[in-house]
């Protein structure tokens, strides 16, 4: 009866082991680390059931590619944090070109129109550029006419529906445009302006557009020009 409640808290204290062996293999293990767990374990084991050859080698080879896979995970993390650096630094080739990106984002300032760029899917014989301020109110519907399809800009003089002059800030605007038929138009806006400096604190690098004062991230870039002169 002793040895069977010797053999029950050595398998109680190996499993309890195991556990936490597992746990800390997950954190991370070094060869030091596989080897002591292992001695750990043939000091503690049962000594009428010893642990078989086969089974200790089994082990070792789980413990050594759990190891393996940790250093490769560690590898691959420091190799994305380089390729994520890289993109950036190589992003800042954009600064001083023109630049279109998606966005509906327009920055105002008094005694100076803004220019509002948009494409069109298709010809349209009716075009309203919904302009709103940063709380989402309707400032200006401009009613643009019939355009063809492609890219387009519209001037904004800055003034609302009642011709007041809005104060100077960062507005949003949409586009509603119907063919002669009045399906409706797709119409897709966008900024466009020289980039004058980039934001790298993000997980993505931020254009900086100069004329536009806003950031869009690179990948929302539709083209990219030589700035004119």
């Amino acid at each position: 009866m002793q040895v069977s409640s010797v053999t029950q808290d050595k398998s109680v204290s190996q499993s309890t082991e195991n556990k936490s062996s597992s746990t800390t293999a997950i954190k991370g293990l070094s060869q030091d680390d596989f080897l002591k767990l292992l001695l750990t374990q043939l000091q503690s084991q049962d000594p009428l059931k010893p642990l078989d050859n086969q089974e200790f080698a089994a082990q070792l080879a789980t413990f050594n590619s759990l190891d393996q896979l940790i250093n490769i995970n560690k590898k691959l993390d420091g190799f994305q944090d380089q390729q994520t650096r890289l993109s950036q630094l190589e992003a800042t080739a954009l600064i001083g070109k023109e630049v279109s990106a998606k966005g509906s984002s327009v920055s105002f300032t008094e005694g100076k129109a803004a220019a509002l760029h948009y494409s069109l899917d298709a010809s349209a014989s009716r075009v309203v550029v919904n302009i709103t301020d940063g709380a989402g109110n309707l400032v200006r519907a401009l009613e643009v006419g019939s355009q063809s399809s492609g890219k387009q800009t519209v001037t904004w003089n800055g003034t609302d529906s009642t011709g007041t002059q809005v104060p100077t800030g960062t507005y949003t605007f949409s586009v509603s445009a119907i063919d002669a038929n009045g399906n409706k138009v797709g119409a897709t806006p966008f900024v466009q302006g020289v980039v004058t400096g980039m934001n790298m604190t993000g997980a993505e690098p931020q254009l900086e557009i100069g004329d536009v004062d806003v950031e869009v991230p690179v990948s929302e870039v539709i083209s990219v020009h030589a700035a004119k002169e």
